[in-house]
């Protein structure tokens, strides 16, 4: 089976697909964990308690797309989770389609080098990127240079892994030394990560 990483109480995205070349549409997808219990299912009531407001299905089941969505990871969410489709009374179950959660700490942000020396009244311009699982809830950033106004992208970097970017640009304070410029990443439900980087200002 698949093994996708995740950060407790974040979320995390399975990706997930399948080839449905049936007319006739299909009327629920159901993940369940692979030793018994609903962890999705579009009856609410037929999910375990312990998943229950806490899973959807992201994509469109007749267009193949069975993408769950765990929301608050709990530490013992780790699967197996597997999937399977329902028509009527039919059930279509596929390969591979059993996946593994494995928890880990938050991604430490990753800072772009700056030059060895910068000149007082110079403008720098730094970017901070982190890795996650949680695209409908990205981390946030925040520095330790005040009044900045951050450009923010968003990328699907492999399954399930997702990056999201800061990008600033600022003017260099006079006086000479060495100073720290600070990006701290805020994870979905406020886990935290920095890093840093010198500034050598002449």
């Amino acid at each position: 089976p698949f093994r996708f990483s995740a950060l407790t109480r974040s979320c995390v995205v399975i990706p997930c697909s399948f080839q449905y070349e049936e007319d006739i549409p299909l009327t629920r997808g159901i993940w369940s964990k692979k030793t018994g219990g609903i962890v999705f299912h579009n009856g609410q009531s037929n999910v375990i308690d312990h998943f229950k407001g806490r899973t959807k299905i992201l994509g469109d089941l007749n267009e193949g797309n069975c993408s769950l969505e765990i929301d608050d990871i709990k530490p013992f969410d780790n699967g197996p989770f597997c999937f399977h489709a329902e028509r009527g009374h039919d059930k279509y179950r596929f390969n591979n389609s059993c996946v593994f959660i494995v928890m880990k700490s938050p991604e430490k942000p990753v800072m772009t080098s700056v030059p060895a020396e910068v000149d007082a009244g110079s403008t720098v311009t730094v970017s901070c990127s982190v890795a996650h699982t949680c695209p409908s809830h990205p981390p946030v950033f925040s520095w330790s240079v005040p009044d900045l106004s951050s450009e923010i992208s968003h990328t699907l970097t492999s399954r399930g892994i997702w990056e999201t970017k800061s990008t600033i640009t600022f003017m260099v304070a006079p006086g000479d030394g060495v100073r720290s410029l600070t990006c701290t990443a805020t994870f979905w439900r406020d886990k935290q990560q920095a890093g840093t980087v010198k500034l050598n200002v002449k």
